[in-house]
């Protein structure tokens, strides 16, 4: 069964720059490797600290209190970082692959080449994962690029293991957990790990959201009583001559629509939008992407999501939408 991938406006531009850097062909790969960095033990004695790894939001101003030590945290990743060789390499190959004479250009990389070129060495992936494990942390996974290794554990493990304190903030009236100060690492690690994610609730926020200002769009305005503009499913179907298609019987039926977020909906919003639009009530299935932190609904993001699953299931009335939350 073939799969559309929607993503949500604010994941656009990250894949894309992804898609960017898995590009070469085949045939120059076969002399790659990647060196070790690893050289000396892992040791929990000397630590170094990773600046910059503190969230901004994590100040003491905001500060409400300890999360306890049994409090599970799944999903976790140590991100490796490249060699300055490997971001030199990539950067070059990023600009032949977008060249239409390069030829480089439009030539996909799996992520099982990427890691040939641009990965860790799987003796240091071994290292570290052990290390790991030694720690009490459950390593759920190694990805394929070999740039990352999601673990599993409790705060009071990370806290231990990471040098730092789990503190929850409230900010804007939400409460959220993260570090309280810059997160360490074993020495021998510094200059392989970038950082660690999903230690934090935090999530990130659209810069930009168009309201009633002089430069946003102005539609014109079709109810007396609202002044509001409004489209239903059938409108659009009239706007981009989307009724040939349905009458010719494509209407998405064995296919699948799958959308990736970053929040959490409440499936009765969805139900709600159908009913109104006079649609089939079909709920849209959720599914966690494996390894993406804990699952929640996101004020800011949410909207989104909504929109991006009524909208996908309104015009592809037959398909099947799946939500996954990064």
């Amino acid at each position: 069964m073939k799969t559309l991938l929607a993503f949500s406006r604010q994941r656009r531009l990250w894949v894309c720059g992804w898609t960017a850097a898995c590009t070469m062909v085949a045939s120059h790969l076969g002399a790659q490797s990647v060196a070790p960095r690893i050289t000396s033990e892992i040791t929990n004695s000397e630590q170094a600290t990773l600046k910059g790894s503190l969230h901004p939001m994590a100040q003491a101003r905001f500060d409400a209190g300890r999360v306890p030590a049994d409090t599970k945290l799944n999903g976790a990743s140590i991100y490796f970082s490249r060699t300055a060789e490997q971001e030199a390499d990539l950067q070059q190959l990023i600009a032949a692959q977008q060249d239409p004479a390069s030829q480089l250009y439009h030539q996909w990389l799996t992520p099982d080449e990427f890691a040939v070129r641009f990965g860790v060495a799987d003796s240091d992936i071994a290292k570290v994962t052990s290390w790991l494990e030694q720690q009490g942390f459950s390593v759920d996974a190694v990805s394929r690029s070999k740039n990352r290794v999601t673990f599993s554990g409790t705060v009071g493990q990370v806290e231990a293991v990471f040098g730092t304190e789990m503190h929850y903030f409230s900010v804007d009236g939400k409460t959220r957990f993260a570090p309280s100060t810059d997160i360490s690492v074993p020495a021998a690690l510094a200059s392989l790990v970038q950082t660690v994610g999903n230690l934090s609730t935090f999530r990130p926020k659209p810069h930009v959201r168009l309201g009633r200002s002089a430069t946003a769009p102005r539609p014109l305005f079709t109810s007396s009583q609202s002044g509001s503009h409004f489209l239903s499913p059938g409108d659009i179907a009239v706007i981009y001559d989307i009724n040939s298609a349905y009458k010719a019987g494509y209407t998405g039926a064995g296919q699948a629509i799958a959308i990736v977020g970053q929040s959490e909906i409440y499936a009765s919003d969805i139900e709600n939008f159908q009913s109104a639009a006079g649609l089939p009530t079909k709920a849209p299935t959720m599914i966690l992407v494996p390894n993406s932190g804990t699952p929640e609904v996101s004020s800011g993001d949410e909207a989104e999501s909504d929109l991006d699953v009524e909208w996908s299931g309104a015009i592809a009335t037959g398909a099947s939408i799946y939500l996954g939350r990064l």
